[in-house]
């Protein structure tokens, strides 16, 4: 006789308390690792917003740089050398600090992040970049990133509306010039453009024969990979050079191996796990023990171990469907409140939410299959 999931149903659905306990503790496993493995792509996805962008075949940095929001500088003349290379067309270099945005509705200060780039075409394929492209050249000319977070500001507003919108950055008055759509990742808050003789006005005391990034274009029709041993072999122990692909998993390295972002974040969707393991458990344990005598009983009556197993089992798998849809709902609704208030790409993936769906089958089958050892006790002679 195989064990049909209504006498399993039945069997859960005879405690109403104990069924909402345990769907409460499956909603909340699913919610807690849904919320977790968002928090965590969304700190990958947008640590790569602007890299993803940057339009260059090959990419130099500092052998101490560990991620583009923490560089260290290399030898600006290291990038001088580099069109006696065959294969070279242009190289240019970047310029990144953290500067002192000073707020002038509200009178507060944050750290905003500077571009400084060298003349020439806009390095980096954003959103409005290219319109505003040709302002920067002005003296205390920026190009604000109209998707940094809201403690900058009304910055963006304030231009579509025409205003004249200055402020003061490491306590130099700048103009925005134009606006640019990048976005705001875990260790940025917001952007800035400008030009390199801008970027130094602003940081009268950097070195300026440093530079953070250096760019490579090849000629067309030259494979970059060609080019990158000699460019190596030119710049030595003093720089690394990365193709674009190569520098996109350096900067995806850092926040998943490195940071702390990666470790935090799986281990909290490790935790959301094992709390749905532990309540699941203790209730399917609970059941089984509580109808130790009635599962006696169906061994005297012929019913086999395996039968019972397939019981308590399929018990696991009515309250992984049960919590799980719930817990999905939920967390679609927290992941548009978390967009909204911290600008961070949250988006609902279905990879997603079919990997949790089968953590949660498996979280439930485990609890099942740990609980239903218990039934080894209930043996025919207890009915006597």
């Amino acid at each position: 006789m195989p064990a049909r999931a209504p006498l399993a149903w039945l069997q859960l659905s005879h405690g109403r308390v104990k069924l909402i306990v345990a769907v409460a503790g499956v909603v909340v496993a699913v919610l807690l690792m849904l919320m977790q493995l968002g928090f965590m792509q969304a700190a990958f996805q947008s640590a790569l917003i602007v890299p993803r962008q940057i339009d260059a075949d090959l990419v130099v940095i500092s052998p101490q740089t560990q991620a583009m929001f923490r560089t260290a500088q290399f030898p600006h003349v290291l990038l001088y050398r580099m069109p006696s290379v065959p294969g070279v067309d242009s190289v240019r270099a970047i310029y990144l600090a953290t500067m002192p945005w000073h707020n002038p509705w509200t009178r507060g200060e944050q750290s905003i992040f500077v571009y400084g780039i060298e003349p020439g075409d806009p390095p980096l394929r954003l959103p409005g970049l290219a319109e505003s492209w040709p302002e920067i050249r002005r003296t205390d000319a920026v190009i604000y990133d109209s998707k940094s977070k809201p403690i900058f500001g009304p910055v963006a507003k304030a231009f579509n509306r025409g205003e004249n919108v200055e402020v003061e950055v490491n306590r130099r008055r700048v103009r925005v010039v134009g606006l640019a759509q990048a976005g705001n990742s875990f260790g940025i808050d917001g952007n800035l453009f400008t030009s390199d003789l801008n970027f130094f006005r602003m940081f009268p005391n950097r070195n300026k024969s440093g530079a953070d990034l250096g760019l490579v274009h090849v000629k067309p029709g030259v494979d970059p990979k060609s080019v990158q041993p000699e460019l190596q072999k030119l710049v030595g122990a003093e720089a690394v050079v990365l193709t674009h692909d190569e520098f996109l998993a350096f900067e995806h390295n850092y926040w998943a191996r490195s940071s702390p972002v990666g470790f935090v974040f799986t281990l909290g969707t490790v935790v959301g796990f094992c709390i749905g393991f532990v309540i699941v458990y203790q209730i399917l344990y609970t059941d089984v023990s509580n109808h130790l005598s009635q599962y006696a009983t169906m061994k005297a009556m012929g019913f086999t171990d395996s039968y019972l197993v397939r019981l308590v089992l399929k018990e696991a798998v009515i309250l992984a469907a049960l919590g799980y849809w719930p817990g999905v709902l939920l967390a679609w609704g927290l992941y548009e409140v978390a967009r909204n208030a911290t600008a961070l790409p949250l988006d609902m993936t279905w990879q997603r939410v079919l990997g949790v769906f089968t953590a949660t089958l498996v979280m439930c089958l485990i609890s099942g299959a740990v609980a239903v050892r218990r039934l080894r006790a209930a043996q025919p002679a207890d009915v006597f």
